[in-house]
């Protein structure tokens, strides 16, 4: 292969990744499940008993930020905002960082949906926003 473009391509290959980077402000993977059992929600509040550092488990509890429904489909839109899915929404349930519901789209019909919770760890046996 020629020099030139030999080194095109390696530039290329070099700044793809770089330009689907995700954007400063994107979500962090959640992490509280890894240490933490009797994962539950109820509305937009998730608890569970969290191990904490010296092995015994605490029971505490987070309100979830960030989630919409946008037209029936469970949608992240940023931590700092408190969730309003659970407006729309119903039979929410969580299952380690996954939040799944029936929420009601702008025509009156339900749809089933998914989305992460992005940003929660278990600090010694308490759940934190990172």
């Amino acid at each position: 292969m020629h020099g030139f473009l030999r080194t095109t391509l390696k530039s290329v290959v070099l700044i793809l990744p770089i330009a689907f980077a995700l954007p400063a402000q994107a979500q962090q993977m959640s992490s509280y499940q890894d240490s933490c059992r009797h994962i539950r929600v109820h509305g937009a509040t998730l608890s569970a008993d969290c191990r904490r550092m010296n092995g015994s488990f605490n029971e505490t509890s987070i309100e979830i930020r960030g989630i919409e429904n946008i037209d029936g489909n469970l949608q992240f839109s940023s931590m700092v905002q408190p969730s309003s899915y659970q407006i729309t929404c119903l039979h929410i349930r969580v299952a380690g960082a996954t939040l799944t519901a029936q929420c009601r789209r702008i025509d009156g019909t339900w749809n089933e949906s998914s989305a992460l919770i992005a940003g929660i760890a278990n600090i010694d046996g308490n759940l934190q926003y990172q």
